[in-house]
C-alpha cells in the first residue's frame, strides 16, 4: 500500500487498475494528470493489461477504461480534479475503418459513468505540417489536397479533459504565488496555442527492441500549468500511466530543458507504470529532477 506522508515521490511498477481498485487508499489523491494509452495508436508492451494493444476502440478497450475510471474515482479526493490528455483516433484502414473514433467522447462518457463530473476541456494546438509528416496522413497532405479534397481534414489537436469528483473540497486550492492573474488571462483561453510540441523528456533511453510503437510523452508545460492550477504545494499529484515520468518530473520541481520553466513550490508525486523499462527511466528522470532543484525549491518544501 502506498504511503504518501513521508515520501517525496514513489512509482509502482505494475498495472494501475487493480492497484487503484484494491491497494491504494481511497480518497488519497489530491490531483491526477495523465495520458491514457490510446488504443491502436501507441502500444507499449505485449501485456494483456496494456490498453494500447487493442487494435480498435471496441468493447475490450471500453471495458479496460471503464474499470480504470472506477479506480480513479475511488482514489481521488472529493471536490478535486483530474486532467485526462487525449486526442481523436483515426480508424484503422487495414481493418476497413473510415474516419475518426471519438476517443475524447468515450473518455468523457466513461468518466461520467464512474461518477466523475465532466467540467471542461482545453484544446492544445498541433502543427499540421509536422503531423502530416509524422503520421503520413493523406487527409493532411498536399497530395490529397490536389487530387480529391473530399476527404481532407485539419490537424488532430490534443484535448485536456477536466473531471472533478463530486463532494466538498476540504482544502481550497488557493496557495498564493502559484497562478497570477496574467497567467489566468492566458490559460483561460479555450485553445493553448503556445505549447511547444518538443517540450518533452527525452524518450530515447526508455525505448527497447520490443516497443511496437513510439513513446508519446505529454508536454512539460502542459503538465506544469495543470499542476499549478489544480493542486497546492506539498499535495500528491498522481499519474496512473507514468511512462517515463513526465508528470512526476514536473511535480517535484524539474525544469523543462526547452522553456527553462519549473514549479517553484514542489508537489509530491505518486505514479504507476506497467513496463519495466519505462518504470526505470521514470525513476531516473524524477530522481534527476530532485537532484537538480535550486535552493529556492527546497526552501519551499513543506514536508
Amino acid at each position: 500500500m502506498p504511503v504518501f506522508n513521508d515520501k517525496e515521490w514513489e512509482v509502482h511498477n505494475g498495472d494501475c487498475i487493480p492497484h487503484m481498485l484494491d491497494d491504494m487508499p481511497p480518497e488519497s489523491i489530491d490531483f491526477a494528470v495523465f495520458s491514457p494509452p490510446f488504443p491502436s495508436l501507441y502500444a507499449y508492451t505485449d501485456s494483456v493489461s496494456d490498453i494500447g494493444n487493442v487494435d480498435a476502440m471496441d468493447n475490450e478497450a471500453r471495458v479496460h477504461l471503464s474499470f480504470f475510471f472506477r479506480g480513479l474515482s475511488r482514489v481521488l479526493k472529493p471536490g478535486r480534479a483530474a486532467i485526462v490528455h487525449v486526442c481523436q483516433i483515426p480508424r484503422m484502414k487495414r481493418s476497413g475503418g473510415v474516419g475518426l473514433c471519438d476517443f475524447r467522447g468515450i473518455n468523457i462518457r466513461l468518466g461520467e459513468r464512474a461518477g466523475l463530473i465532466y467540467e471542461y476541456d482545453w484544446s492544445v494546438r498541433k502543427n499540421p505540417q509536422a503531423q502530416a509528416i509524422r503520421t503520413r496522413s493523406r487527409e493532411l497532405q498536399f497530395a490529397g489536397l490536389e487530387s480529391d479534397r473530399s476527404a481532407q481534414r485539419g490537424t488532430l489537436q490534443d484535448y485536456l479533459i477536466k473531471f472533478r469528483k463530486p463532494g466538498e473540497n476540504a482544502v481550497k486550492i488557493n496557495a498564493k504565488d502559484q497562478v497570477s492573474r496574467n497567467d489566468w488571462i492566458k490559460w483561460a483561453e479555450g485553445c493553448w496555442d503556445d505549447i511547444h510540441e518538443t517540450d518533452t523528456l527525452n524518450t530515447a533511453a526508455a525505448k527497447s527492441e520490443d516497443d511496437t510503437k513510439h513513446i508519446c510523452p505529454l508536454q512539460l508545460e502542459v503538465i506544469r500549468r495543470c499542476v499549478l492550477l489544480f493542486s497546492n504545494p506539498d499535495e500528491v499529484v498522481f499519474s496512473p500511466f507514468t511512462g517515463i515520468g513526465s508528470e512526476g518530473f514536473v511535480s517535484v520541481g524539474g525544469k523543462s530543458p526547452k522553456t527553462k520553466l519549473s514549479i517553484r513550490d514542489p508537489r509530491r508525486f505518486y505514479g504507476c507504470e506497467l513496463k519495466p523499462e519505462y518504470y526505470k527511466q521514470a525513476c531516473k528522470n524524477i530522481t534527476s529532477a530532485v537532484k537538480n532543484r535550486t535552493p529556492e525549491h527546497d526552501q519551499a518544501l513543506l514536508f
